[in-house]
């Protein structure tokens, strides 16, 4: 029952006494928290992924998958499967509380901690281990993460503090929980003064009061989760201190913030006067990167090509010079005001560019042009697949290589400095999956000065059926 340690459970997921054995089993499947009915549905592991959707219904990572399964009553679950347990987190499952000898196991018994300390986690239904990998069973839990709340436009100032009292609170009850972001935290209920939260996501959590490093890693999380939203840093920065104050951490709390990246990095251009400023940087580097463009530009004209984020408007002139429309987009007011200046009879929309409010095929092609690096693989991964979803023929995207002089440099400084990343690299390789999910191979690559400055170009085409 919620509220009460289960003992069996820690026993039987943490080895203890029996390390040695449980260690040697190479298949087991355990039932936590199931009723005779789903204990009928998921009677072992090849049962539930009998359930499973083929696809994946989360983003992929190196070491962990989730797939969505169906009960016989049409109730939702989601297997959570982690290819192996890393040496760190094995460690931590070992020698931190509470102790467990696997990921799944962690999940398990870190939600338990949660349910006991009177919050809402999923319902872990079963865990299983079959040879080197670990899964657990969950229960769907009600409502909608908060990222898609706030997407959508409904999250106000009440709803986000709450939401911030409560993360802190779980902080203050003696749970940590490092990952938890936007996408980890659920709202059930529009009345911000009722709505009910709930956390997921809790395989690297401990049962244990976090530290100013912990609350570091936990902001960096939630900054990432909303990049490309528009959460204004005032807003930010409230929720962060709310947080902080309802874990019983306020002295830390200046501490805590330095070390916090803004929660949107490219919204900085909002700023009076600074896509003004932008917009007249270096005309050297703009001629180097507009020459670097061109050698991976497609022949042939281009009716429409859709240039996001837009900017300031600086790539209009050459598209056109290319026998191409050019139309833009940019979440900056600012910005779009001095792209309207430059180049006053183009189409100009503002809107998200991982959510674009065009149909599907609209443009023939589309630019991506120094905006990757400001987002973490999973938001640039989902800016380019809204951009190959609105072309009809290629996307040129540029990105910022990690094997450079120029990346190393700037690594090394903000480990130094203690500085938090706001510049994020992708491989060529990294690249081009991201397209290869959505029909496009790449056709042309180049870079500026490779491996000595970061900068790479890279066009792909749509492929076509059949040929």
């Amino acid at each position: 029952m919620p509220g009460r340690r289960n003992f069996a459970l820690d026993a039987a997921l943490a080895g203890d006494g029996h390390g040695a054995d449980a260690l040697r089993v190479r298949e087991s499947w355990l039932f936590v928290d199931a009723d005779p009915i789903e204990r009928a549905a998921f009677a072992d592991f090849d049962a539930v992924l009998a359930r499973c959707s083929k696809e994946p219904v989360a983003p992929r990572n190196r070491l962990r998958v989730v797939h969505l399964a169906t009960g016989e009553d049409g109730r939702r679950y989601f297997l959570k499967r982690f290819a192996r347990t890393q040496l760190g987190n094995l460690l931590r499952n070992r020698l931190t509380a509470p102790r467990c000898r696997d990921d799944a196991a962690r999940e398990a018994l870190v939600a338990a901690a949660l349910r006991a300390r009177g919050f809402t986690a999923p319902r872990v239904v079963a865990t299983g281990v079959r040879e080197a990998s670990s899964a657990c069973l969950l229960a769907e839990l009600p409502g909608d993460e908060l990222r898609a709340r706030i997407a959508a436009g409904r999250c106000d100032r009440a709803l986000a503090d709450r939401v911030a009292r409560h993360c802190g609170a779980i902080a203050r009850a003696g749970v940590t929980l490092p990952d938890l972001s936007a996408l980890h935290v659920f709202v059930e209920g529009d009345d911000a003064a009722t709505a009910r939260f709930a956390v997921l996501d809790l395989h690297r959590g401990a049962v244990r009061r976090p530290g100013p490093r912990d609350f570091v890693r936990m902001l960096r999380s939630f900054a990432r989760s909303v990049h490309g939203l528009g959460v204004p840093r005032a807003n930010a920065l409230r929720f962060a201190v709310a947080l902080l104050r309802a874990a019983g951490a306020r002295r830390a709390t200046r501490k805590v913030l330095r070390r916090v990246p803004p929660f949107d990095t490219h919204g900085r251009y909002d700023a009076a006067g600074r896509a003004s400023r932008y917009r007249a940087r270096d005309a050297r580097r703009d001629a180097r990167e507009i020459a670097l463009l061109a050698r991976v530009w497609p022949s042939g004209p281009c009716d429409a090509v859709l240039d996001v984020p837009c900017g300031g408007g600086r790539l209009a002139a050459f598209a056109r010079a290319q026998d191409a429309g050019w139309s833009g987009t940019d979440r900056s007011r600012e910005m779009l005001a001095v792209a309207r200046s430059t180049a006053d009879d183009a189409p100009l929309c503002r809107s998200d560019a991982g959510a674009l409010p065009f149909a599907d095929a609209s443009f023939c092609g589309a630019i991506v042009f120094r905006f990757l690096h400001h987002l973490p693989a999973r938001d640039a991964a989902r800016v380019c697949a809204e951009a190959a979803r609105v072309a009809r023929r290629f996307v040129v995207v540029s990105f910022f290589h990690p094997c450079s002089v120029h990346g190393l440099r700037r690594r090394l400084a903000n480990r130094v400095r203690g500085r938090p990343a706001t510049r994020f690299c992708a491989r060529l390789g990294e690249v081009d999956r991201w397209f290869e999910a959505h029909g496009f191979v790449r056709a042309a690559h180049a870079a500026d000065a490779p491996y000595l400055r970061e900068l790479w170009l890279a066009r792909y085409e749509r492929v076509i059926r059949g040929t």
